[in-house]
């Protein structure tokens, strides 16, 4: 019997582990078909139906993305596409925009630096 690696993460989900990455999915007509486009990341998938077409963008977000952790350039690509990480998920700047940054005093400020903020 083969031994499980500890290494390996458990698959949650139909796209894991890339299911905590919010992306736009816009949707329009293409011929006969539809499309679906991550503008964020400027990849589109078809299909016959707008499911479909959003089932085949996933996809190729999924494989996107798994070469992207491959060659260990996640998370300066997605930066680079303007997502932000906000503790939890992964989130598009477009989709949610990123809260203003919380200013923490390490230590007891004085007067004088709480008067320049």
């Amino acid at each position: 019997m083969p031994k499980k690696s500890k290494d390996k993460k458990p698959k949650t989900a139909e796209y894991p582990p890339f299911d905590r990455i919010v992306y736009q999915i816009e949707e329009s007509r293409a011929g006969e078909g539809h499309e679906a486009v991550c503008p964020e990341l400027i990849i589109s998938g078809f299909g016959d139906t707008a499911e479909e077409a959003k089932n085949t963008l996933r996809r190729q977000v999924v494989e996107y993305l798994e070469d992207c952790e491959k060659l260990k350039v996640l998370d300066a690509t997605l930066i680079d596409a303007g997502f932000y990480f906000n503790g939890d998920v992964w989130m598009s700047a477009a989709v949610e925009p990123p809260g203003e940054p919380k200013i923490r005093f390490i230590g007891t400020p004085s007067e004088q630096d709480l008067e320049s903020i």
